[in-house]
Formats: C-alpha cells, sequence, structure tokens
C-alpha cells in the first residue's frame, strides 16, 4: 500500500513538472505502472486462448471498418466459441471467476451482435463487447505485443472505445463515414 501511494505521489511530482510530450510519456509509464500491479496470474494455455480470442476480435473489427456487415456476423461464432472454449483449469478460483464475468459480457455482446444484419446496429454491440476486451486485455495482459485502446468521441451522443493491433485510427464505428476520426487513448 505504502509503494502504491508513493507510487502516485512520485507520478504525479513527475508530470506536473514535465513538458506536455514528456507529461504524455510519464501518464503512459504510471498506466504501465499500474496495470501491472493490477495484472493477475494466468498459464500459458489461458492467455494462448485469449490470444486466439483477440485475433477474432480485431477480423470483426476490421470488419465493421469496411462496413461490411455479412462479413462481421460471419465473424460472430467464431468469437463466440473462442471465448467458450478457453481452457481455465490452470488458474485459481478468483481469477477463473475473473475470465467467467467477462466471458459472460463478450459471449452475450455476441450473440446480441449476431442478431443484427444492419452493419449500424452490429455496432451499436460492438461498443459493450469491445469494453469488455479492454478490460480482458488489462487485466491479463494475453498477447507479446502492444495493443492500442482508440477512442472516437462521436458514438451516439458520446464516446466509444475499441482495442486495435495498429496505431492509426481506422474507426469500425463509423467505417468510411469517418474512418480517421478518433484518437489513440493508450497502449497495453
Amino acid at each position: 500500500m505504502k509503494y502504491l501511494i508513493s507510487l502516485t505521489i512520485f507520478s504525479a511530482l513527475l508530470i506536473a513538472a514535465c513538458n506536455e510530450g514528456e507529461r504524455e510519456e510519464a501518464q503512459q509509464q504510471q498506466y504501465e505502472a499500474e496495470l501491472q500491479q493490477q495484472m493477475v496470474e494466468t498459464d500459458e494455455t489461458f492467455r494462448a486462448g485469449l490470444s486466439d480470442l483477440l485475433d477474432v476480435y480485431f477480423e470483426l473489427k476490421d470488419h465493421l471498418v469496411e462496413s461490411d456487415a455479412d462479413a462481421a456476423a460471419n465473424t460472430i461464432d467464431p468469437l463466440v466459441e473462442s471465448a467458450e472454449r478457453i481452457d481455465t483449469s490452470g488458474l485459481n478460483d478468483e481469477t477463473a471467476m475473473i475470465w467467467a464475468s467477462y466471458a459472460d459480457l463478450i459471449i452475450g455482446s455476441g450473440r446480441s451482435l449476431a442478431n443484427e444484419t444492419d452493419v449500424d446496429d452490429q455496432r451499436y454491440h460492438f461498443e459493450g463487447l469491445s469494453d469488455a476486451m479492454i478490460q480482458v486485455v488489462e487485466t491479463f495482459r494475453p498477447v507479446g505485443y502492444e495493443v492500442y485502446v482508440q477512442s472516437c468521441p462521436m458514438v451516439r451522443d458520446g464516446s466509444a472505445d475499441w482495442l486495435s493491433r495498429e496505431e492509426e485510427i481506422l474507426n469500425p464505428y463509423h467505417g468510411d463515414r469517418m474512418l480517421n476520426c478518433g484518437e489513440v487513448l493508450r497502449r497495453i
């Protein structure tokens, strides 16, 4: 606890003393340090299953960027199946319960998205799916590469976030209408 308080105070002082570029880097470092403390223990089999799930999520996101409702719909069954078959046998009870709560959100949002044929309706359900996937990646850190949390400020009276492998903004909520609308919130 003392370590966390010291880290927070040090980070706040560091951020206050920096110029804008240094401030962003200091904020990212603070975020990564806090994230490292929140990360839970998992095994390789579990992380591999999450990595597969993330691959299907990225495929779905790309179909929504392309405004391809049919391809997006065809991605849902593999996404749900991937979430359902993740092996939790190597996890402790607490970690397995954390995953189960995320899995319920992912599977529920996926099934809701599967019932839609209009790309804008699919995008509506993609928002809940993305929120759950962001939490999964932040909690379990399943891959060895950077994942970008990106956000569009112009989604249905507010903003919506998503994950991307690329730093470049390719907006799944608007597709070609506003392809590059958004910003990178953070790297995981």
